[in-house]
């Protein structure tokens, strides 16, 4: 989410596991990425793969709210953003 994809980054975007394995259970979703990597029109067309657009939405991905990183992360010296990039 809000990411830099560089050229490196194919257009599918992912990369299967192990055959079809998750594919019908996953959830791979980004939102406002930017680069050569980045655009997702020829993304997989899996069931669980989405082009987020609603900030709402994606705000609940961010580090602060997914895993609760604002109570814990500080503690751990690692660098990190809590929420979105306006």
């Amino acid at each position: 989410m809000q990411s830099y994809l560089g050229p490196v980054i194919r257009p599918e975007g992912w990369l299967a596991w192990q055959g079809d394995f998750a594919l019908s259970t996953l959830y791979y979703g980004e939102y406002l990425n930017s680069g050569p990597g980045a655009g997702a029109g020829a993304r997989v067309k899996w069931p669980g793969f989405h082009v987020i657009t609603d900030p709402k939405e994606a705000s609940n991905f961010t580090v602060g709210q997914f895993i609760d990183g604002n109570l814990w992360l500080p503690s751990t010296g690692v660098a990190y953003t809590a929420g979105l990039s306006l």
